[in-house]
């Protein structure tokens, strides 16, 4: 019994089958004999000869490879790609599918003619389905395409290379409709809205916008009929809310649900979504911004400073903030002032934080105090005097210098024009879309009251920030004089800095400006030179306009002092006239009229013209200025 037993037990154990060794003996000693590169290589063929469409894809692959060689001519790319399309008919949608086969796909739809990238493309839109297709594959549509992480490349390729067939077009746009809102919060699909809104025409699109406004919009939007061709065209979602106010609450809330998905899922670098955030700024109340859209988006300022919507957002949310938010703006933006202020759209964000941020201390700290040094300039070993001002490529450039002009012009200053309508000044140094952008004393309702975001005066919060731009400002006026004046956005800087800095330091590097000639040969005098002229003519106006005594600083007086005996010629020349003109209304005027009055027979032919003399209209306004 005690052996029976034994013997029982032993029997759970596998038997010995010598048959059995010997042949696992020999498929080991086959498999050592290969390295385990080889070994990874068979597996992963064999592996692949399991897949759908197998005998397809590897000679797919193999013309693939011969396909995207950059030295192939024209010729050999159109007989290599009929063989690869003609390989993948009516295989497409599950070939996409693959991540190591999906590349064949995007070969077809780039280096293909018009007629393989169509057939393709309708294969992958449904229109080409074969009947015989399974249920799964009959479920995926371009929609999920879109989501399928290597799949989604075959669309931005559809979309990259059909952009000028309006057959795919069409095709495309129709396939994705009412998908766009579970696209533009989807990680990989939001890839494919991205490009699809940035390379598709507006017209073609806008269809698949609406769905992104929800159903409010889609639903009760009039078409209007504008234009030449009386083409049909939806309303703005701001003039859609204007006419139906009731809507406005549902589509705010569809939209904030939308766009706190694509926070969550850190799409804050796409434009589309730009577009989005903005045009749910242009409907939302300061509260909404205060409350969702700033604490949302403060630490992710940078991101949307890329685009010119981004940036209006960054300022609304900067004007409509709570402090604890501008600060976590305001760090975000370290670092990056220089850079901004050159971009073409981020140089408004700057501008909008020096002018809403009540602590001055810390924005000269994280933002203004990085203008003191110029990364290029520390590349070169010139002594410190004869090193450029760091600031210098800011002031020529025509978005960094709206820093300086803001700062320089108080806001309370109203132009002196001779329309009905007086603005202020500084309305005429920016554009209207800056204007808008920097709209003044933003409040929001607390407690049914109107309460300003900012409780310092702008005024005062302007000078402070001066304080630490002011040595700059007068140090590159004096060393860069020449280029400043020659330059649109220079001059105005130079003009804003001597009405606000005026020094007999910077007066005489003005004039000493005019009287040498340029280093450059081909440059024009100052005085003929098209925005040097303009300068000085503004200066002098400008200095015309206050009451000054005779011990005062002037630069109208430094200029007669240097060019008394050569007036007459600067009389002359076109340009050069109409400076002398400004200068007959400042505190020289006499002493000047004297100067030219032996010139004047000269500047009245001039005025006048004749056969051989060319008219002058400089020396016309001239010739008024001197009766």
């Amino acid at each position: 019994m005690a052996m029976k037993g034994a013997h029982s037990q032993s029997s759970g154990k596998p038997k010995y089958d010598p048959k059995k060794r010997k042949f696992q003996n020999k498929k080991s000693s086959a498999d050592d004999n290969l390295s385990p590169a080889n070994k990874k290589r068979a597996l992963k063929h064999e592996r692949q000869s399991h897949r759908k469409h197998a005998s397809s894809v590897q000679p797919a692959k193999e013309l693939w490879n011969q396909l995207r060689v950059k030295t192939n001519d024209k010729e050999t790319n159109i007989k290599l790609c009929a063989e690869l399309h003609e390989l993948l008919k009516g295989k497409c949608l599950e070939v996409a599918m693959q991540h190591d086969a999906s590349r064949c796909v995007q070969g077809v739809l780039q280096y293909g003619n018009e007629q393989m990238r169509l057939e393709v493309v309708k294969e992958l839109c449904g229109g080409d389905a074969k009947k015989d297709d399974d249920t799964k594959n009959q479920n995926v549509n371009l929609a999920e395409l879109c989501k399928i992480q290597y799949a989604h490349f075959v669309v931005l390729k559809m979309i990259k290379y059909g952009s000028r067939n309006e057959e795919c077009i069409k095709l495309i746009v129709k396939s994705l409709k009412k998908q766009m809102t579970k696209l533009a919060i989807h990680s990989v699909g939001a890839r494919v809205v991205e490009l699809l809104f940035g390379t598709f025409p507006p017209k073609s699109v806008a269809p698949l916008k609406l769905e992104l406004y929800g159903p409010q919009y889609a639903l009760f939007a009039s078409v209007n009929t504008t234009g030449k061709d009386n083409s049909p065209t939806l309303p703005s979602l701001t003039e859609f809310v204007e006419d139906n106010p009731d809507k406005r609450e549902p589509t705010l809330a569809h939209l904030q649900a939308l766009l706190q998905k694509g926070l969550d899922k850190s799409l804050t670098g796409f434009g589309y979504f730009h577009s989005l955030l903005l045009d749910y700024a242009s409907i939302a109340s300061p509260e909404d911004i205060r409350s969702f859209l700033t604490p949302a988006l403060a630490e992710h300022s940078l991101h949307l400073l890329s685009t010119r919507a981004g940036t209006k957002v960054v300022c609304e949310c900067a004007a409509y903030g709570t402090v604890k938010d501008r600060k976590k703006m305001l760090k975000c933006l370290k670092g990056y002032t220089r850079s901004s202020l050159k971009h073409r759209d981020a140089y408004l964000a700057v501008l909008r934080m020096c002018d809403v941020m009540d602590d001055t201390v810390l924005v000269n700290k994280m933002l203004l105090g990085e203008l003191h040094q110029n990364p290029d300039n520390e590349k070169n070993e010139d002594d410190e005097e004869n090193k450029p001002s760091p600031i210098l490529d800011l002031v020529l450039s025509d978005t960094g210098s709206k820093l300086f002009l803001l700062l320089l012009v108080a806001k309370e200053e109203m132009s002196s024009s001779d329309d009905d309508k007086a603005t202020p000044r500084w309305h005429k140094l920016l554009d209207p879309y800056e204007v808008s952008a920097l709209h003044q004393n933003p409040t929001v309702t607390e407690n049914g009251e109107e309460v300003p975001t900012s409780k310092k005066e702008s005024g005062t919060r302007r000078r402070e920030l001066l304080v630490y731009l002011k040595e700059l400002l007068v140090d590159v006026c004096t060393k860069h004089t020449e280029e400043l004046m020659r330059s649109k956005s220079g001059s105005k800087v130079l003009i804003e800095v001597c009405e606000n800095f005026a020094s007999e330091e910077l007066f005489q590097a003005i004039v000493d400006v005019c009287a040498d000639d340029s280093e450059d040969e081909k440059a024009l005098p100052l005085f003929e030179d098209p925005v040097g002229h303009l300068t000085m003519k503004h200066l002098f106006l400008s200095e015309s306009k206050k009451s000054s005594d005779d011990d005062d600083l002037s630069l109208a007086r430094m200029f007669y002092a240097k060019f008394e005996e050569e007036l007459g010629s600067i009389a002359t020349s076109n340009r050069g006239a109409f400076v002398l003109s400004s200068l007959l209304q400042t505190c020289v005027k006499d002493e000047a009229k004297k100067a030219l009055k032996s010139h004047k027979k000269e500047i009245t032919k001039l005025a006048k013209g004749g056969k051989d003399v060319k008219k002058l209209a400089g020396c016309k306004v001239l010739l008024d200025a001197l009766k």
